[in-house]
């Protein structure tokens, strides 16, 4: 229509008035409100015309007006309480059909933004087939949808999917059979059933879902059914047109299963090249990290590999962009160790500019190699003497790397997040003590503080990170750029001790506070421990001038869930080595209401058996011993003890385990740690706002609240903290209740 046309209508509408009778009037105003909404875009203007239309004048239109109002004030406005009010003033007897879209989107604005799941069921199942099929339809959908992801209540979702026909609304029911299918795929493992409800699916009902149907049925066919014949006629049934990132998956499915299975990698690339951006991010990268491994791996094409692996961004996908970085460094770790001519040698070393928890080792060889170049030679080097060094260095360090690898995950604590484990695990929590202002701030209103690991540097205990270092006479430099930041907690949770040392404030001893978490505050990733983006030490010069690259780290809300590992307290001068643990008398603190001292004894034994401290600890010290060995080998060697930065690069290779061995004096402690070892240029690092707080560098890992099983208060603790504490949680109505337990342990 054009503009003159809406001018002309417009001015002929605003001619009735009331005089010309209220449902004429009524009409008018609908129709200029409609005009404003949907072809002026001026929704102020369309509300005011919408208002002036009263119940009395017309039902059906008021019911429309009303339904108008709501729809601009939910989805142009985003002021969801009056949308709410004018939803709410239709009824079914005013207009049925409006009252059915009035109902729906009620229930949308209750799913989608309050996350009131059942108020959003209710608006749903007013609903009626006969006031809306269409409506009806997608309603049904949607509460199969939230039985399905929210409740995973499989069966009652299977109700509301069946409700649909397919002559109320096609598209609503093929997409309800694609889930249908997929309950019956994935949680009820009943593969005829599912592919009943996949072959349902018309395309001309609904092409997306056709699509998502048939990759599910090649999926079916080919992990479960082995019949790889069948599987690629499905996959190969889906169109781009119909759905772009199902296609996408489709294309790296069948890439797969010509690589995987046919072992046709020229057919298995053909169909990864298929795969764009644009279509699927993260699909694309996975395609270019496989084109990647077939060219390194099966062709040994190091050239087109690499060109592959550099096509993958860290927006495309963060952890796919780590893997493509680790294959070009093992590109260039081959090219190293066969390269004949030095000078190429040193270029390739100098782009192994990562440190990461896979391969530690390669970023080490290639700044060992740099750092040769630099203060040994002046000339060309022997061919025979460099490959004699190269083969040294590398497998040395890769044993070195190895060796403290063990360590860590002999420390591990794996048991505190194993489901495996019953609620009862001696280890399923522990403790951190802080200031009661500390845990004010981690549970305080709308906006509460996140938990905190602390940079190394800044520790009261001088020796922190150095008792490792200094038994293998190596530095642990401050002004290194790669830093360790870390949280510490006790296996101990009610401990006088502990009490004593930490969170006392205004100089009252034992007024602090221990937390207990429970195991879903930690993950199981052990390699979550280094921060796996790419970042170097720019204090390591390369020896190519024209490298000086500046690292770009992505900011990041939260840490990814850490792991969390028990301390090794460690004398240097006597060698005697101990586990942190749970002490005997925290067993008599937990169950003294509960259980006899002859069965706490036994529940006491039966930990420390499965613990296998001494066995560990063998094996520990048998490691550490290896790792002296080796770092001995390098600091005599009479050429490697040349380079300037030889300890500092060192100390990168059992920098996983630096922070975890402690003087043995603190052994009454108990301690087990988190840690998050990353480049001091992190975005994750949070900077000072003043200058009072320049001593204090920190990460954010995340809200805690939700994590928490118990609260002890110190023996002085204030007796308002624990008020505030009660009122805090009572107030919320927690579901799961978070205990609140005064240490009754005596000070002197």
């Amino acid at each position: 229509m054009e503009e003159k046309d809406i001018e002309q209508q417009i001015e002929e509408l605003n001619k009735i008035t009331r005089e010309d009778g209220n449902e004429n009037y009524a009409k008018a105003q609908f129709a200029l409100g409609y005009i404003y909404q949907e072809i002026k875009n001026n929704y102020d203007q369309a509300v005011a015309f919408y208002l002036n239309i009263n119940k009395e004048d017309n039902l059906e239109v008021y019911a429309q007006a009303q339904f108008f109002l709501g729809y601009i004030y939910q989805k142009i406005k985003h002021n969801y309480d009056l949308a709410e009010a004018f939803y709410s003033k239709i009824t079914k007897e005013d207009y049925p059909k409006i009252y059915a879209k009035a109902q729906f989107n009620l229930g949308n604005l209750y799913r989608e933004i309050k996350h009131d799941y059942d108020q959003a069921e209710a608006f749903y199942l007013n609903i009626n087939k006969e006031d809306y099929p269409k409506i009806y339809a997608k309603a049904q959908f949607n509460l199969g949808n939230l039985y399905r992801e929210i409740k995973h209540d499989y069966d009652q979702a299977e109700v509301f999917y069946l409700n649909i026909n397919k002559e109320d609304y096609p598209k609503a029911y093929a997409q309800a059979q694609c889930n249908l299918g997929y309950i019956y795929q994935e949680i009820k493992n009943n593969y005829v059933k599912a592919e009943a409800f996949y072959l349902n699916i018309n395309k001309e009902d609904n092409p997306e879902a056709y699509a998502k149907a048939q990759f599910n049925l090649g999926n079916l066919y080919r992990k479960i059914k082995h019949n790889y014949v069948k599987a690629e006629a499905f996959y190969l049934n889906i169109n781009k047109e119909d759905n772009p990132e199902v296609y996408a998956k489709a294309q790296f499915s069948l890439g797969n299963l010509y690589r995987e299975t046919k072992h046709d990698y020229d057919q298995a690339e053909a169909f990864y090249l298929k795969i764009t951006k644009e279509d699927n991010p993260k699909v694309f990268a996975l395609a270019q990290l496989w084109l990647g491994c077939i060219y390194q791996e099966i062709k040994h094409n190091y050239d087109q590999a690499e060109a592959f692996y550099s096509k993958i961004t860290k927006e495309n996908n963060p952890e796919i962009y780590t893997l493509a970085q680790d294959g070009l460094g093992e590109i260039y770790t081959e090219k190293i160790k066969k390269e004949t001519q030095a000078k190429d040698c040193f270029l390739l070393a100098s782009k192994i500019e990562s440190y990461s928890n896979r391969y530690p080792y390669q970023y080490i060889c290639a700044q060992l190699i740099l750092g040769l170049k630099q203060n040994y030679f002046n000339h060309d080097l022997n061919e025979k003497k460099f490959n004699e060094l190269k083969d040294f260095i590398y497998n040395k360090i890769k044993n070195l790397c190895d060796l403290t690898s063990n360590i860590k995950n002999i420390l591990f604590i794996s048991n505190i997040s194993d489901n495996k484990y019953s609620e009862k695990q001696p280890e399923r929590r522990v403790a951190h003590y802080t200031k009661p202002a500390v845990l004010f701030n981690l549970l305080k209103g709308e906006n509460p503080s996140k938990f905190r690991l602390n940079i190394v540097d800044f520790m009261n205990d001088p020796s922190e990170n150095q008792i490792l270092t200094s038994w293998l006479n190596i530095s642990n430099h401050p002004d290194h750029e790669i830093k360790s930041f870390l949280a510490s907690f006790s296996f101990n949770h009610n401990c006088l001790n502990q009490f004593r040392l930490y969170g006392n404030e205004d100089n009252i001893t034992g007024s602090g506070v221990s937390i207990t978490f429970n195991k879903n505050f930690f993950g199981l990733d052990t390699e979550r421990s280094i921060n796996n983006e790419i970042f170097s030490s720019p204090s390591i010069k390369s020896f190519n001038p024209l490298e000086n690259k500046q690292i770009k780290f992505d900011s990041n809300n939260n840490l990814h869930p850490l792991p969390l590992y028990r301390c090794l307290y460690f004398d240097p001068e006597t060698g005697y080595m101990a586990l942190a643990k749970r002490n005997k008398q925290s067993f008599y603190l937990e169950n003294k209401n509960e259980k006899v001292p002859k069965i706490i004894d036994k529940e006491w034994k039966k930990y420390i058996y499965l613990l296998q401290e001494a066995k560990k600890i063998s094996f520990i010290r048998n490691n550490l011993k290896k790792i002296k060995n080796l770092i001995k080998n390098f600091l005599n060697h009479p050429k490697l003890k040349k380079i300037p930065n030889l300890g500092e690069l060192l100390s990168l290779a059992v920098l996983p385990i630096s922070c975890l061995i402690k003087h043995a004096a603190f052994e009454d402690e108990d301690e087990c740690r988190m840690i998050y070892i990353t480049h001091i240029a992190d975005d994750n690092i949070v900077e000072p706002q003043d200058y009072q707080s320049a001593n204090s560098l920190y990460v954010e890992y995340t809200h805690v609240e939700e994590y928490i099983d118990n609260i002890y208060l110190g023996p002085q603790c204030k007796m308002q903290h624990k008020i505030w504490l009660q009122n805090h949680f009572k107030k919320k109505r927690r579901e799961r209740e978070i205990k609140l337990i005064k240490s009754e342990m005596p000070l002197r």
